[in-house]
């Protein structure tokens, strides 16, 4: 193959990209920047691949044809001294975001007993919202001891549909402050279990100026309105409860008279058909929405709010020396880091620790910055990592992808992984399921307490094999391969281009000016997809994009336990779904399984109907608690999508898929939405995988999901024991026919 550029013959790829890396190609829109002289051959130190298949890879590095450089572009920079303008002051705009904040100390009831440090917390999210965040006083509502009546409350949550100032996609805050409790769920409540959860109003169990019992306000109200508020606001919604569902609102600690439970028991039962014209709203039988209300305030992937609780859901909120401890935490948490950065999951996990609460993040959204509709960016992953005797240890393993050989920078804490040298590098032994143990390549450093690991090489097995043909038209694509190699950073995966098309895993390649994928990958290829639909334009950036997103995609996708152990007391079931064209006295239509199991033989094959719309049961047969997460990884656009994640906790997460139960998604309690499918235009076949991970601990998979780098069309006691530490994947085929 004679490079012209370059006025030199290669006859293999290992010549190809050492030729790429140690000349100088011309820069252009789809060439490669100029490699350093003294770049490594391939194979060598300093690459993560190695080429593969090729006899000649042990040969003699190609000398550089000498080529004048290109000088770089002079920027216009002011000199010391030189007169930059008048300096010009902006105003800065108020922030547009709207709140409710609450907090009752004092219970109009007299068994109700009163708190200390509710309206304090109150008090001091208001403030940190004026003054640390710039909100007028005009746009948030405050509501304290008698004025938090059950009436006052709905009011004011309602009111947020009817206020003009706010837009769509404007930050709404509800804050609480106060007891909570729990109480049989009336009959015919589609509850997800005996008890429903409450908030305890001012007023709660005295009677009202009509001569009726106030009653708390149950999960499923509350649910409605904030559905509602989605419909007509948006999403970006922000609900922060400091309180519990359990406990009697005694002191918990004798010694501390200051020391109290945020909970109370409710004995008085509750009618069914209270709060049904908030059931009734038109607006609340929503066709986006049309799932039932999940049971407790947990709406485990709702998408209408993100939610942070003070505790789990069997622990007990408190506060000491007239102050929530869960709300304290938060604002200095806040307060030390800022929120323009800091997601709703980052935030809880920055808390200082709470000695018997574990603050919880739950919803669809917690990965988005705080207050704020954005995403957050994709970032690296940080794990702990703490001295045991003699040796290193990580809390992450296998179940995180951690594999045997993967290096670590090692820093003091978080903020020191972006602004200063690391401590040292450490090495993975061979993992265990959720720990890694490591050793310390030439460096010796030293942790006080705990630090943190940043992944920056990957282990064995981390790698995509591709396959290119040797043609200098398609020398953009090796260009693009090799700069992908000479990458540390670590959520890139290890590329290895391969010179025979079976040991490859995708193949590239030119036809009629635009740059096709092919599929080598057999799990994949096995059901009739070859050939993935999206082309782009033969553009170097674009290729490495897409081969980025590749390494990512079949990494994920083929990484499994050595074990198996957790998928034998595990089923799935996939099924249609159906709505009812009655609305339950709750205001939503109901949706329903339709059908049978449409998983067979491990694979789930649909005919597409656009009209269809599908949910997910994942059935525990054990009496072991699991953590679950749940993606779809679309063979066609590469994308990985997160159909179900557990949510984020300063510390222990409440297991999602509890012992002897079942998990719904698309319908039930979950609060997620239905899955529908879909053939891209002139698709007749699609190949898509759903793959369930399950394990015993949990495990933050946030880091999995991407977005398709194509341009897509639409995507004496006897004391507890531990189970057994393991992780499995389970992992479905979804075929996708036309009808036609």
């Amino acid at each position: 193959m004679f490079l012209s550029f370059l006025n030199i013959i290669v006859n293999s790829i290992p010549e190809l990209l050492w030729a790429l890396l140690n000349g100088y190609p011309p820069l252009s829109s789809t060439g490669a920047q100029p490699a350093t002289p003294d770049s490594p051959k391939p194979g060598g130190p300093g690459l993560i691949g190695t080429v593969v298949g090729s006899a000649t890879s042990g040969a003699d590095p190609l000398p550089p044809t000498s080529v004048t450089p290109v000088p770089q572009q002079q920027l216009n920079v002011p000199s010391q001294g030189e007169d930059l303008g008048t300096e010009i002051r902006l105003s800065r705009p108020d922030p547009h975001l709207f709140a409710l904040i609450i907090g009752i100390n004092d219970y109009k009831y007299p068994s109700t007993p009163n708190l200390l440090g509710a309206v304090p917390d109150a008090d001091a999210v208001r403030d940190y919202l004026q003054e640390q965040l710039g909100v007028p006083s005009s746009q948030i509502i405050n509501l304290r001891d008698s004025q938090a009546t059950r009436a006052a409350i709905l009011h004011e949550i309602h009111a947020f549909m009817n206020d003009d100032r706010i837009q769509k996609g404007d930050p709404i805050l509800i804050y609480y402050a106060g007891h909570g409790a729990s109480a049989h769920a009336p009959p015919n409540w589609e509850a997800g279990g005996s008890h429903i959860q409450l908030l305890v109003p001012h007023d709660q169990s005295c009677i009202d100026c009509s001569g009726h019992l106030v009653h708390g306000i149950p999960d499923r109200t509350l649910g409605a309105l904030l559905t509602q508020i989605a419909d007509k606001k948006g999403d970006n919604i922000s609900v922060i409860f400091d309180c519990c569902h359990s406990g009697s609102g005694t002191r918990a600690d004798v010694a501390e008279p200051t020391r109290l439970d945020r909970g109370i028991e409710v004995k008085t039962s509750l009618p069914a058909d209270l709060d049904q014209e908030i059931w009734n709203s038109p607006s609340s039988s929503s066709e986006e929405r049309a799932i039932a209300i999940s049971a407790g305030f947990a709406h485990s992937g709702l998408r209408s709010h993100v939610l942070l609780a003070a505790c789990g859901a069997e622990e007990r909120a408190r506060e000491e020396r007239a102050r929530g401890l869960f709300t304290k935490a938060l604002i200095d948490a806040l307060i030390s880091y800022g929120t323009d950065k800091l997601t709703y999951a980052d935030v809880i996990k920055r808390m200082s620790p709470l000695p018997t609460q574990n603050p919880q993040c739950e919803g669809v959204n917690q990965k988005r910055i705080l207050f704020n509709a954005k995403s957050a960016a994709r970032r690296r992953v940080l794990y702990k990592i703490h001295k045991d005797g003699d040796k290193y240890v990580i809390s992450a393993g296998a179940a995180h992808g951690i594999t045997a050989n993967a290096r670590f920078a090692i820093y003091p804490d978080q903020d020191s992984s972006l602004k200063q040298d690391p401590l040292g590098t450490v090495i993975a032994h061979p993992p265990e399921p959720f720990k890694t143990d490591v050793y310390a390549e030439g460096s010796n450093f030293t942790l006080e307490t705990e630090g943190f690991a940043l992944q920056t090489r990957a282990g064995d097995e981390e790698d995509l094999k591709v396959h290119v043909a040797l043609d200098e038209k398609l020398t953009f694509i090796f260009q693009a391969l090799a700069k992908e190699m000479q990458r540390t950073d670590p959520a890139r995966r290890t590329i290895i281009p391969v010179e025979k098309k079976e040991a490859a895993k995708l193949d590239i390649a030119l036809e009629d000016g635009s740059v096709v994928f092919n599929i080598l990958h057999s799990v994949t290829s096995q059901y009739g997809l070859t050939r993935m639909p999206c082309t782009i334009k033969p553009s170097f950036n674009a290729v490495q994009l897409v081969i980025y997103a590749a390494a990512n995609f079949y990494w994920h996708l083929d990484r499994k336990s050595t074990s198996g152990s957790l998928q034998n007391f595990v089923n799935i079931e996939f099924k249609r779904l159906k709505k009812l064209r009655e609305v339950d006295h709750d205001g939503y239509n109901v949706l329903l399984e339709d059908g049978p199991n449409l998983i067979r033989s491990s694979v789930i094959d649909l005919q597409v109907d656009d009209t269809a719309q599908y949910g997910l049961k994942i059935i525990n047969n054990s009496k072991v608690p699991l953590y679950l997460s749940v993606f779809f990884f679309d063979s066609s656009d590469l994308s990985i999508d997160s159909w179900y994640e557990p949510p984020t906790a300063s510390g222990t997460v409440d297991p999602p898929l509890r012992g002897k139960s079942f998990f719904t998604i698309g319908y039930g309690n979950s609060g997620t939405n239905p899955r529908d499918f879909y053939l891209r235009e002139g698709q007749k076949l699609d190949v898509g995988f759903l793959k369930v991970f399950l394990s015993t601990e949990y495990v933050d998979l946030s880091h999995i999901p991407q977005p398709s780098p194509f341009d897509r069309d639409r995507a004496s006691r006897q004391a507890p024991r531990k189970p057994q530490e393991a992780w499995d994947t389970i992992l479905i085929p979804v075929i996708q026919r036309s009808a036609f």
